[in-house]
């Protein structure tokens, strides 16, 4: 029997970080996982931080949450989780260094940011100092990195507006470099797998058009084909995408040109190429977005999300579950 999907809230609002956003999730070498988001009084506050939660191995309750990274007076931006081959846990978040009020143009909000990163070598119970990766405003992380089949690091950054670029460590995070922007229609946040034969797939997050965005690279990752929009339909929200140990590749998106709702899986048997089979997860009135998805060791997926701007949920699925088909998981 294929089992129903499981939903938990890691995070409760408190006095200090009533509104969160933008979640990342990793398995550990222990089987624990790991969460981490930014939460404050509201988006691009002087207040947010980056806080972080632990689910050990075998237990239903995620731990009480602690601050990982908190500039004071500038707010923390988009942060990422990333297990690296040889166990190193490393974060990744900006920095708003500009102006954090007014509609946006250069010099405000999430063009300001900055890009820095912690790493940490006992699972994330303690951390390294922080690095800055980049001091140019403008780079905002979203999505998770992937390892090339040469060992390369890459993941993808909203930067150079209204297009994304790629940023590449050919040698365990010690040094990285950046890509020219990756061209076409309007973009962001790319969310990458390398398909078997070594080609990379990007699907990007629009800025204008309401369908999600696909880019290709044979190069591992340093040039790109121009940006081209898909049949997939996008609000302008987040998404994110993970091979499969068996080749299927699995999308966490808001199926909408206009709402960040639904939540919604698609499973892709051909890398990515075609989407025919969906389940929604979520439909219930409110906002469901900006998605992160990991595989486990046991096969079992684990989405988290933005839970109307007050949590973070977690959901557990499996791959059968989407194909499958049926009613939402949570209607």
């Amino acid at each position: 029997m294929i089992p129903n999907p499981e939903r938990v809230m890691i995070n409760q609002p408190t006095e200090l970080f009533p509104s969160c956003h933008c979640s990342s999730i990793v398995q550990l070498k222990s089987e624990d996982l790991l969460c981490c988001w930014y939460a404050g009084s509201g988006e691009a506050r002087p207040d947010v931080a980056v806080l972080l939660s632990r689910l050990p191995k075998g237990d239903k309750q995620w731990s009480p949450f602690e601050v990982v990274a908190d500039t004071p007076d500038l707010p923390e931006g988009n942060c990422v989780l990333f297990c690296a081959p040889d166990d190193i846990l490393w974060l990744f978040y900006c920095i708003m260094r500009g102006e954090l009020d007014g509609p946006p143009r250069p010099g405000v909000r999430w063009s300001t940011c900055t890009l820095h990163a912690k790493i940490s070598k006992d699972e994330g119970r303690s951390w390294s100092e922080p690095r800055t990766l980049r001091e140019k405003w403008g780079g905002v992380y979203r999505t998770k990195p992937i390892v090339l089949d040469n060992g390369d690091y890459i993941l993808g950054l909203e930067s150079e507006y209204p297009f994304s670029l790629m940023m590449i460590s050919e040698n365990q995070g010690k040094d990285w470099f950046f890509t020219k922007p990756v061209v076409g229609v309007p973009n962001s946040h790319p969310t990458l797998i390398q398909r078997k034969d070594g080609p990379l797939l990007a699907l990007l997050r629009p800025e204008w058009a309401p369908y999600i965005g696909r880019a290709t690279s044979t190069d591992r990752g340093r040039t790109w084909t121009k940006a081209v929009n898909t049949e997939l339909p996008n609000p302008g929200a987040a998404v994110d995408m993970v091979q499969l140990r068996d080749g299927r590749v699995v999308l966490a998106f808001n199926n909408s040109k206009e709402h960040r709702n639904p939540l919604t899986l698609a499973l892709s048997e051909d890398e990515g190429e075609t989407w025919p089979h969906r389940r929604d997860l979520i439909t219930e009135e409110g906002s469901f977005s900006y998605p992160a998805i990991i595989e486990d060791t046991q096969g079992r997926l684990h989405v988290t999300y933005t839970h109307r701007r007050k949590h973070i949920g977690h959901i557990v699925v499996t791959p059968e579950w989407i194909l499958q088909g049926g009613p939402p998981a949570f209607p």
